[in-house]
């Protein structure tokens, strides 16, 4: 029976955003999984309605499917996603065997946390429901940027930023439950979910084994930036090393 990979993509993302993954994992004979994430992949209105609870319902989905035709499990999320992996992995225990987290938001950068707090405590709530993105701020590959603009949604929900922190809090709890092998990947650009994020979660994890690659002139999206293809690698191996 073969070894299974479930694949997380991030917030107003798409399971194309993950498709390096995908294909790189494929390719070494990894049954996967890549879940469309509740709300996604329609439109705005749509991922305003949903709740963090509902994401993760469509992770808990499709681990139990692809648990029913693979040997082990492993699980790989990229920012939203990767908020997920870790939720699962506390939840699960060793049902998960190995983690791979790219561009983990357990904190947002201190502005962005300013401006949400105004937004969602002020009378601001009532007229602000989505912002831009900053795609500058997602992914320093100008064709990978154009790519991610194409697979994502063009604003971000408030309500979904709101979710995200309330995932944030649920994860933060339960951090030190988790002592499976952990492979933490950043951008060291990365400005939606600063570096410091990566020293955080190395610090807050029970495991052993511990692995950190920070990829220089990339940002956010590593999915989708100039190291695509080398972070998909480097979480296969790494995965290869506990199957």
């Amino acid at each position: 029976m073969k070894d299974g990979c479930l694949i997380l993509h991030g917030l107003t993302g798409t399971p194309d955003t993950v498709s390096s993954f995908r294909r790189v994992f494929l390719d070494a004979g990894f049954n996967i999984s890549a879940p469309c994430l509740a709300g996604h992949g329609e439109s705005i209105e749509e991922l305003s309605k949903v709740k963090w609870q509902d994401w993760y319902n469509s992770v808990r989905i499709a681990y139990s499917t692809l648990k029913r035709d693979s040997h082990r499990i492993f699980c790989a999320g990229t920012s939203l996603g990767a908020l997920l992996s870790l939720k699962l992995a506390i939840d699960e225990g060793w049902g998960v065997r190995a983690i791979s987290v790219i561009g983990t938001p357990l904190r947002l950068s201190r502005l962005e946390s300013v401006a949400l707090t105004i937004v969602r405590y002020s009378p601001l709530r009532f007229m602000i429901k989505s912002i831009p993105k900053d795609l500058t701020k997602s992914v320093a590959d100008p064709e990978g940027r154009k790519r991610y603009e194409l697979m994502s949604l063009p604003r971000l929900p408030v309500h979904a930023v709101h979710e995200l922190t309330k995932l944030q809090c649920e994860v933060a709890k339960g951090l030190q439950k988790i002592s499976h092998p952990l492979l933490v990947m950043h951008g060291r650009e990365d400005k939606v979910a600063p570096l410091f994020n990566a020293d955080i979660l190395r610090n807050s994890v029970s495991s052993k084994i511990v692995e950190s690659v920070i990829l220089n002139g990339c940002k956010h999206v590593l999915t989708m930036d100039y190291e695509r293809v080398r972070v998909a690698k480097t979480a296969l191996y790494f995965f290869k090393r506990f199957a």
